[in-house]
């Protein structure tokens, strides 16, 4: 477990050390979506092994990041409100725990002790403050972590989840509970190699993860608001991720 965080870091100083993409390498639509989107391409990422064992306390880090930007935001510059998120631990037998973590220059990190056999799901839901802005950020984030064999996580109650069927290729989107068809998902690899993909009827994309290492993963839809809503929004950007790691 402790390798898994330690390689980690490794691709976290990698990035930080990394250049800056030239924009002259950017395409029209990206850098489009880019103005359009400005510091919300970045989300929230939580690291952590998707193994573990009874008994035994089991490490986790939480990051606000682009990694196809190679981008990795200091703490203190986080964007609106996103380091007040709630983390929460979801037990197999569905007991729903609030995590406590402590925040770093870079992260937020903690821990929990498995007492059940099953999956075990980490979640933030975290919509930020927009301001003056006319278009609210919603960040999702999800981490699953097999204990032996047992009982799966419940479905996730957030708007927008991204979540893995055991231990498998097979990615889900679920939109305020229900399948998302025809949602989008987007896939970082180990290499910087990309996938882009579209979940279908039952909101099930298959991905490749053949190689070993970190896979960001992230799922995202745009919901538009009626003319003149209440809340004084155009639209709701949600995102939801997963860092899936490959040993």
């Amino acid at each position: 477990m402790t390798s898994v965080l330690s390689s980690v870091d490794s691709v976290v100083e990698k990035i930080n050390t990394m250049k800056t993409i030239s924009l002259k390498s950017l395409s029209l639509t990206l850098m489009l979506t880019m103005l359009i989107v400005g510091v919300q391409a970045h989300a929230l990422w939580i690291h952590t092994a998707s193994t573990s064992e009874l008994g035994q306390a089991h490490p986790y880090k939480v990051y606000y990041a682009d990694y196809h930007e190679n981008a990795i935001e200091p703490v203190a510059k986080w964007y609106s409100d996103v380091k007040e998120f709630e983390l929460w631990l979801i037990s197999p037998s569905g007991k729903k725990t609030k995590l406590e973590p402590t925040a770093t220059n870079e992260y937020f990190e903690g821990s929990f002790t498995p007492d059940e056999k099953g999956e075990y799901r980490l979640q933030i839901s975290h919509t930020a403050d927009p301001g003056d802005s006319k278009t609210a950020y919603q960040f999702n984030a999800y981490a699953q972590v097999w204990v032996g064999k047992g009982k799966a996580a419940a479905i996730p109650d957030s708007d927008l989840a991204l979540v893995r069927d055991a231990k498998s290729s097979d990615l889900e989107v679920l939109y305020k509970g229900k399948a998302l068809a025809e949602g989008d998902i987007a896939i970082l690899g180990p290499d910087a190699e990309t996938q882009e993909l579209k979940t279908g009827k039952k909101g099930k994309a298959s991905a490749a993860l053949d190689a070993k290492g970190i896979y960001f993963a992230e799922a995202t839809h745009t919901e538009k608001l009626p003319e003149n809503d209440p809340s004084g929004l155009k639209a709701i950007w949600r995102c939801a991720t997963q860092a899936i790691e490959i040993d």
